[in-house]
């Protein structure tokens, strides 16, 4: 159906708007369009490509899962368990950064290439690679819920 009969239905103003671009998009295509974005999944994969600076390069394919409360649950507990018990005030912002990253990514990363598997994400050296891998993972949460990169304060929904 559509085509002309639809068309005709329309007025002036609305016809502009579509030849335009400018028009509002309707439930249907919002939901066609949000339902066709790669970062509006439960699970996404995205590649991994970085050479550091001392020319090593880190390749791989990951898949992050969106976290639901009791995966939130886990990242807090090995948050915690990465501060060696002490409260959270006496830890330095460096280190609070470092270990939200790593205890995030240790829930939400459900595949990862070998050289990230395990508990390898705390032995690296290079900020530079974990920053990059949190950023797509933050990227994808907030493209899930609905905040734009501005909003995105941390990829924990926070």
């Amino acid at each position: 159906m559509g085509g002309l009969s639809e068309a005709m239905e329309k007025s002036p103003e609305e016809i502009k708007a579509t030849l335009e671009g400018t028009a509002e998009e309707t439930p249907e295509q919002r939901y066609e369009r949000l339902e066709s974005d790669p970062k509006m999944k439960v699970e996404y994969k995205f590649e991994f490509d970085y050479t550091d600076k001392r020319g090593k390069r880190w390749h791989g394919e990951f898949t992050n899962r969106i976290l639901s409360y009791r995966m939130k649950s886990r990242v807090g507990a090995i948050r915690a368990q990465m501060g060696g018990g002490m409260p959270m005030e006496s830890l330095d912002l460096a280190t609070l950064d470092v270990n939200e990253k790593i205890a995030h990514l240790t829930i939400s990363l459900v595949s990862r290439p070998p050289w990230a598997a395990g508990d390898k994400l705390s032995e690296l050296y290079d900020p530079e690679i974990l920053d990059r891998i949190y950023a797509e993972v933050a990227a994808h949460e907030a493209r899930f819920h609905g905040r734009d990169k501005a909003q995105a304060a941390g990829a924990d929904g926070a």
